[in-house]
């Protein structure tokens, strides 16, 4: 394999990547990569089947199964029937943000690429926690992000969440601090993301909404952006807590299909169910 800086956000470039051949040493360098100092890995240069790809996402950590799916292997595309997201766009955030442990890692492989190509762009919010200036800094010290899925509007994929509007206790949450320390490097990341986050506590709401925007435009700033441009083929691995992930509307007009497999503690999907029993009630007390 041969690898080299993919941009200078983050990322490396693994090429002719073949995992029946890979040495223990090739696994800790790419292993290091991911977890503490480049934050995503592109594998390029030839294809991989399912099994391959499991096979590698496992050497970054357990598989992570979503509880109530059925399936470790899914896939993201705007045709498939069995296909997540649709056309729609995704503001920033990263997968299961408002549960207690999100998955520690993704990993995403070109199945269909339309010919005049697609994105996905990916933000390093370590690098933007480690250059916050000093006195904002201080400002977070001790203060908490809430971050909550919007499961009942289609708006809350493609929003920013604090600009639809705050959700209520019967959505699905968590509360973490504004700069939470990483599973395994320990370097603080910038635990605030478009799509999620709704409050920073204990703020007031008009102080709170003002200083998340605040940090959206330090986070989101190019210089620590990477825009990557699909080829077929492509297999993408990011971590989860470091990175965050958006993309732009992709259409229906040509197929987008990304297989995914994700990596980390399985992702209780019956908690859905508990909150969505939390909404009724509250509703039929309304």
């Amino acid at each position: 394999m041969r690898i080299s800086e993919l941009s200078l956000a983050m990322g490396v470039l693994v090429e002719d990547f073949d995992p029946d051949r890979a040495t223990d040493s090739d696994w800790t360098r790419l292993r290091q990569a991911l977890y503490e100092s480049d934050h995503l890995l592109l594998l390029r240069g030839r294809p991989y089947s399912d099994a391959e790809h499991r096979q590698i996402a496992a050497a970054f950590g357990p598989i992570g199964a979503e509880i109530g799916t059925g399936n470790d292997v899914r896939y993201v595309s705007n045709t498939r029937p069995d296909g997540s997201l649709g056309s729609i766009a995704a503001s920033w955030h990263i997968d299961f943000g408002f549960f207690p442990r999100p998955y520690e890692a993704l990993s995403l492989y070109g199945v269909e690429i339309p010919q005049a190509g697609t994105v996905t762009r990916f933000a390093n919010a370590v690098a933007a926690a480690a250059d916050l200036p000093p006195e904002m800094k201080a400002r977070l010290d001790g203060l908490q992000a809430r971050q909550v899925a919007d499961v009942a509007s289609p708006e809350g994929e493609a929003g920013v969440r604090i600009r639809i509007g705050r959700l209520d206790e019967t959505y699905p949450h968590h509360v973490r601090p504004v700069l939470w320390q990483h599973w395994r490097s320990g370097e603080p990341i910038l635990g605030v993301w478009e799509q999620q986050t709704d409050a920073i506590l204990p703020l007031e709401p008009e102080e709170s909404s003002v200083l998340i925007l605040e940090l959206f435009d330090h986070l989101y700033q190019p210089q620590y952006i990477y825009t990557h441009q699909w080829q077929v083929d492509d297999l993408v691995i990011w971590d989860n807590h470091a990175v965050q992930h958006s993309r732009p509307d992709v259409g229906t007009e040509h197929a987008r299909t990304l297989r995914r497999v994700p990596i980390g503690e399985p992702q209780d999907y019956s908690l859905f169910a508990h909150y969505a029993q939390l909404r009724a009630e509250r509703q039929a007390l309304t």
